[in-house]
């Protein structure tokens, strides 16, 4: 055999934390003399996961949030990984006038325990559409506050879920078969979903019409009333710094892994096994013989892979949406916020979906972070102020143009054009950031599938397929991560996906 042939018994293919965390879970499975590398494109380790230290401030510039109780793969990897979580602002609607808009009488009589107008924000509209389209609370279906979803709604759990994906029906159609615009549209008046698709805060794909199932599966999970969201206390880039920490130490067999190899060719070889072309930084190829090749890629990536594939695996890869998500930080010596401003305050003032804000008060010195969090189309107004290609982290201090919007659209008050004021104002911001997840190599910053997809159906060919030509019962390529999960757009669905891989592999072994 070529001896320039690295040969594997698992060649891992990207270095995000689902490939990191399939590399621990096969080396904790498989035992000692698996021989397993990991390779990853970039100089760095993580994927979509940045945290940068800001002037003392933690900017998470890209996962950040995490259902506690809905979310056990990833709590148990923090507290395997001897890390420790940090509360987290609950999904918060915008609740500024102008954002609230006269509906029909069924979608803005006084919602129960809520005084004021009584007109529904856009997350009560959220609930009220699905709870009209499940119809299983038992609670009064023109009044999102009922205690009586509440109750329904803290008894959910996985195996309601997989009747909502399977087997659930809305006027004789199958959930999953349809958008979920579409379905909302029977069910509320097309004024209150122009609410929520515009008006809402982390309502990102509604515009993009995803399947109907998943995303009304993600919000009973996001909402569910016996949960609560979290950060990671070390900033969630920890997870990645003690993976590798893990993975790279005894007393288990280290893992060899692979910066800055790119995979550029991948094709059936003799005898099962798959070979891999990966270019090194330096411009150098590297070959390698694998029984089993797990793709743990950004979608982007994967798809460009699909024409290898067999035709069902392709269409499925295909069957995508990719959620194009754009941060900016801003850290300030002058805020006018303090540790009790809420969540999106000044959201529907500012082009952004979410606005999230950070305090800290050491005697007389005050700084404050905030963040502008934007989908399409708010996200396009802060794109031209990414300077850098390939864009591959987050930017720091670079074009001055963001300051100024800064000034513009968040500065104590943004009506005063004085311009000492202006300039003192903007020699107050110590540091700002961008990153813009829509660019290579990503193009997104989560997923959601498309309509029409059983996902467990998926779930179950990505796990393990063979390439054209191969027996179908070899099953060694594998492809897992967020964006064919079902739990997209958080880190738990990567992790669910590859463990469904690490099983699949066990079975293969077995079989062998």
């Amino acid at each position: 055999m070529d001896e320039s042939i690295l040969t594997l018994d698992t060649a891992v293919v990207g270095g995000g934390i689902t490939g990191l965390y399939t590399c621990l879970r096969l080396r904790g499975r498989q035992g000692p003399g698996h021989r397993m590398a990991l390779f990853e494109s970039s100089g760095r380790f993580g994927g979509r996961i940045e945290t940068v230290n800001m002037d003392g401030f933690l900017a998470e510039y890209g996962p950040m949030r995490f259902e506690k109780m809905g979310q056990p793969l990833l709590m148990h990897l923090i507290r395997e990984l001897g890390l420790e979580t940090r509360p987290f602002p609950p999904y918060t609607p915008s609740t500024d006038p102008e954002s609230l808009f006269d509906l029909r009488e069924d979608e803005n009589r006084p919602a129960a325990g809520k005084s004021g107008t009584g007109l529904f924000n856009a997350l009560e509209l959220l609930v009220l559409g699905i709870l009209r389209i499940l119809q299983k609370s038992g609670g009064d279906l023109n009044d999102p506050g009922d205690p009586r979803h509440r109750d329904w709604w803290a008894g959910l759990d996985e195996t309601f879920y997989a009747e909502v994906r399977n087997g659930m029906a809305f006027q004789g159609e199958p959930i999953y078969r349809t958008g979920f615009w579409n379905i909302l549209s029977r069910v509320l008046s097309h004024r209150a979903l122009n609410q929520i698709i515009h008006r809402g805060t982390f309502y990102h794909v509604i515009h993009h019409n995803p399947g109907a199932a998943e995303w009304i599966i993600f919000w009973l999970r996001g909402l569910h009333p016996r949960d609560g969201l979290v950060g990671i206390q070390q900033g969630t880039e920890a997870l990645i710094t003690e993976l590798v920490k893990k993975l790279s130490s005894p007393p288990s067999d280290p893992v060899p892994l692979h910066p800055n190899h790119r995979l550029t060719a991948i094709r059936q070889a003799e005898g099962n096994r798959i070979l891999l072309e990966l270019e090194t930084g330096g411009g150098r190829t590297v070959r390698v013989l694998a029984d089993h090749v797990v793709l743990a890629l950004p979608w982007s990536a994967v798809r460009k892979l699909a024409h290898s594939f067999p035709d069902r695996i392709a269409k499925l890869v295909d069957s995508v949406i990719p959620i194009p998500l754009l941060k900016c930080f801003f850290v300030t010596k002058t805020p006018w916020w303090n540790r009790d401003t809420k969540p999106q305050t000044r959201a529907s003032s500012v082009p952004a979906r979410e606005i999230h804000y950070a305090f800290r008060e050491e005697g007389k010195d005050r700084r404050g972070m905030v963040m502008v969090y934007g989908d399409t189309p708010s996200m396009n107004h802060w794109k031209p102020f990414v300077k850098n290609e390939p864009h591959l982290r987050a930017e720091l201090n670079g074009d001055d143009r963001l300051v100024e919007r800064y000034l513009r659209y968040l500065s104590p008050d943004p009506r005063n054009t004085d311009p000492a004021e202006r300039r003192n104002q903007a020699r107050a911001i110590t540091c700002f950031g961008i990153r813009d997840w829509s660019r290579e190599p990503f193009e997104a910053g989560c997923h959601i599938w498309k309509p029409g997809v059983n996902v467990e159906e998926a779930m179950d060919n990505l796990k393990g397929f063979s390439f054209p030509g191969a027996p179908s019962d070899v099953k060694n390529v594998h492809i897992c991560g967020e964006a064919y999960s079902d739990y997209q757009g958080f880190i738990e669905g990567g992790l669910r996906l590859a463990l469904k891989v690490v099983e699949q592999m066990g079975q293969s072994a077995a079989r062998t």
